[in-house]
C-alpha cells in the first residue's frame, strides 16, 4: 500500500510464467482465467487464448519465466532514501528480491537485488527502516531472517 498516493499494489503468482504486479483498481477485471501469460507445466503450451483483452486491466509488470512472487512491500523508510516509493517483491522460484521502481502508477524499472540466499517468502520494512527478508529452503522450511543494510561506496 502506498500511503502517499493511496494506491494498493499486489503481486500475482502465475502458473509457470505470468507472475504479475498489479495496481488494484475498484471494479477492474484482471482477466483470470480468460487472459494471462502463464503456460502449462510440462508442455509449455499456452493456458489462455490471449494475454490481454480490451477493457480489462493489464498487469503493470510481468515475469516470464516465473520468479514465484511472494510478498510485496512499498518502501517508505529512511535507511535507503533512493528507494523511497519503490516496491519490493520476493521470489520463491527465482530465489531473489526484486526492486520495482515507480513513477506514480507506472513501473519504470525492475532490478534483481538479492539472489540465491534462499526462497524469499516475504519482504518487510522494519520500524528501523531496514528491509527484512523471510527466507525458506527449497523444501519450504523456514530458514533465515535477513536484514538488508546500505553499503557505502
Amino acid at each position: 500500500f502506498d500511503k502517499a498516493t493511496g494506491n494498493l499494489w499486489l503481486t500475482e503468482h502465475g502458473p509457470q510464467g505470468g507472475d504479475e504486479v498489479n495496481l488494484v483498481l475498484e471494479g477492474a477485471n484482471y482477466g483470470w482465467p480468460v487472459v494471462g501469460y502463464g503456460v502449462n507445466y510440462g508442455s509449455g503450451s499456452a493456458i489462455h487464448a490471449a494475454t490481454m483483452r480490451e477493457g480489462w486491466e493489464n498487469p503493470r509488470h510481468i515475469w516470464v519465466p516465473s520468479i514465484g512472487t511472494s510478498g510485496l512491500m512499498m518502501y517508505d523508510g529512511d535507511q535507503f532514501p533512493a528507494w523511497r516509493g519503490d516496491l519490493f517483491a520476493g521470489g520463491l522460484t527465482g530465489e531473489i528480491l526484486v526492486r520495482i521502481s515507480l513513477d506514480g502508477d507506472v513501473v519504470t524499472g525492475v532490478e534483481n537485488l538479492v539472489q540465491r540466499l534462499g526462497r524469499v517468502r516475504d519482504v518487510r520494512q522494519g520500524p528501523d527502516g531496514f528491509i527484512y527478508l523471510a527466507l525458506e529452503d527449497r523444501r519450504g522450511n523456514p530458514s533465515d531472517i535477513v536484514r538488508l543494510e546500505p553499503v557505502d561506496h
